[in-house]
């Protein structure tokens, strides 16, 4: 059963409690009544209608402690604050982003939905220059990836293996060294029906490896995995459609999927889902892009300097956001 089935079962729960304790008041207060005409003491009943709110009281708070987030990350995108495009490099199709490890400011470059050769540049200072393929250190994967859902962290390339289903690669540049996973459900029908050659997209922020697909109805799921053991977590099904959608991300556990016109426009986000139930996408404006160029074949978040690193017809673009925390909804 998903986290929100849970959640809402807790409702449900709750609410019949809460009739309950306030039948229960009720008919203490009707005690009081009668016993205030009898007698000239109602102490006794005061406590016992004190008592009585105090649980009704307890109960909503625990409730209200089970829908709380399990780690400390509760930074949610308000709005796209700024916009500034780095390069202009490659073809329509690609993928960028600096590095979400620790302490690095190395930028990774892949060109094309399939491909096995990426670019590592020491800093953005690299990347920009004007011989940049010269100060760029060529990566070869051990496997051609599919789509444009990759994602670097530390010196761990994780990717979707071209020519599999649903096999998500772990290659570390060091060692020349593989681990992988299979993610069942996935890779049949793509997330992004603006960008089809993307089976499986990952994310990366503060709470590790996020794995981006659609099921058979045409709805984006959601899925943790364990990027240290690369092994599959939880997953979400989310009420995000893959009809116009072009790309998303993922920030403190919530899902932002962007949407676009097949003949390319601005992009805006229009559906929200957050894996902690904090957030009431129904509550949410559309969040809208700057118009630049046609569309985004991908979208990377940057947990460490909470940036987003795009790719917007062969224009290498970072979007600067302000935030504001999930709670402020509650």
């Amino acid at each position: 059963m998903s986290r929100l089935d849970n959640l809402s079962n807790h409702k449900h729960e709750v609410k019949n409690e809460m009739e309950s304790l306030w039948a229960r008041l009720e008919r203490a207060e009707w005690d009081i009544d009668y016993l205030e005409n009898s007698v000239s003491s109602t102490t006794h009943i005061e406590v016992d209608e004190h008592l009585v709110e105090k649980q009704i009281v307890d109960k909503a708070e625990k409730k209200k402690m089970q829908v709380k987030p399990t780690s400390s990350c509760t930074t949610m995108l308000s709005q796209i604050k700024s916009q500034k495009t780095v390069k202009k490099a490659g073809g329509a199709v690609g993928s960028w982003m600096k590095g979400s490890g620790d302490n690095v400011d190395n930028i990774y470059f892949f060109t094309d939905s399939t491909n096995n050769v990426l670019l590592e540049f020491a800093n953005t200072e690299a990347f920009t220059s004007r011989h940049y393929l010269k100060k760029a250190k060529k990566v070869m994967l051990p496997f051609f990836w599919q789509g444009t859902g990759l994602h670097v962290y530390n010196d761990f390339v994780f990717f979707h293996r071209n020519g599999t289903v649903n096999e998500i690669i772990k290659y570390n540049i060091l060692t020349n060294t593989t681990k992988s996973v299979n993610i069942e459900g996935a890779g049949h029908v793509p997330p992004y029906e603006l960008s089809p050659y993307t089976k499986i997209d990952l994310a990366m922020d503060e709470q590790g490896l996020w794995a981006i697909f659609a099921d058979s109805m045409g709805k984006i799921v959601l899925t943790k995995i364990d990027h240290h053991k690369m092994e599959v977590g939880q997953s979400w099904n989310t009420t995000c459609s893959r009809n116009n959608a072009e790309a998303a991300f993922v920030i403190c556990g919530t899902l932002y999927v962007m949407y676009n016109s097949p003949s390319g426009g601005r992009s805006h986000i229009d559906c929200i889902y957050d894996t902690v139930d904090l957030i009431d996408s129904q509550e949410i404006p559309t969040l809208h892009f700057p118009k630049r160029y046609s569309s985004h074949s991908s979208v990377n978040y940057n947990p460490r300097d909470q940036s987003l690193y795009a790719w917007d017809d062969g224009y290498q673009i970072v979007y600067k956001f302000e935030s504001r925390k999930k709670l402020e909804h509650m």
